[in-house]
């Protein structure tokens, strides 16, 4: 067990998403210019949708350290103990952002890019889920923004009541979860032993 958190470097994640989510709580009114591909010149991003991302890649810098072989034949059952951290970090971020609109919303997107991670980690391999995941916020600001208004996609800049970005999200991270349990695809392993 404490080989799993040593590798999986859970203490740092968890700090990093308590962290992430009372900064983004704080920080809504810091922008990043971002260009609008069709219909505007650009649309300011603010910080608090970008600081979920830094847990994510923490929790992929996690499973990117550790042996899939030992992992197979190990005793305890590694996977079960990844879901739990998965979902673990979730709730605690919830908990932490429960106390403004801002904090949800930073909470939420943490979990929603936690489950495209999940999901591009078990098609692609590490290095590709790391990619997407920190190219996705800046593709919705870009390709779903319509008159400054979110289309129903681009759920990390919905309002933090909108029912439709929390389905979106809870789609995203279950399934990110399901592929977590089952584990990557022999390809992707093969990909991420070659970064390695």
């Amino acid at each position: 067990m404490l080989w799993w958190l040593r590798v999986r470097a859970l203490p740092a994640v968890l700090a990093g998403t308590v962290l992430t989510v009372l900064l983004g709580s704080l920080t809504r009114s810091i922008v990043v210019p971002v260009p609008i591909v069709v219909g505007g010149i650009s649309f300011p991003l603010p910080m608090a949708f970008l600081l979920p991302l830094v847990p994510v890649c923490l929790f992929l810098y996690g499973y990117g350290r550790s042996d899939a072989m030992a992992e197979r034949t190990a005793v305890r059952r590694v996977a079960l103990l990844d879901v739990a951290a998965v979902l673990g970090a979730t709730a605690v971020a919830g908990a932490v952002g429960f106390h403004s609109g801002t904090g949800v919303m930073v909470a939420r997107d943490f979990a929603g890019y936690l489950g495209v991670a999940l999901i591009v980690r078990w098609c692609a391999g590490m290095l590709t889920a790391g990619l997407v995941v920190s190219v996705f916020p800046f593709v919705c600001a870009s390709l779903g923004i319509r008159g400054g208004v979110p289309r129903v996609w681009a759920w990390p800049f919905l309002p933090a009541g909108s029912v439709p970005a929390a389905l979106e999200v809870l789609f995203l991270l279950a399934v990110g979860v399901l592929l977590l349990w089952r584990g990557p695809l022999e390809w992707s392993r093969r990909a991420d032993l070659a970064a390695a």
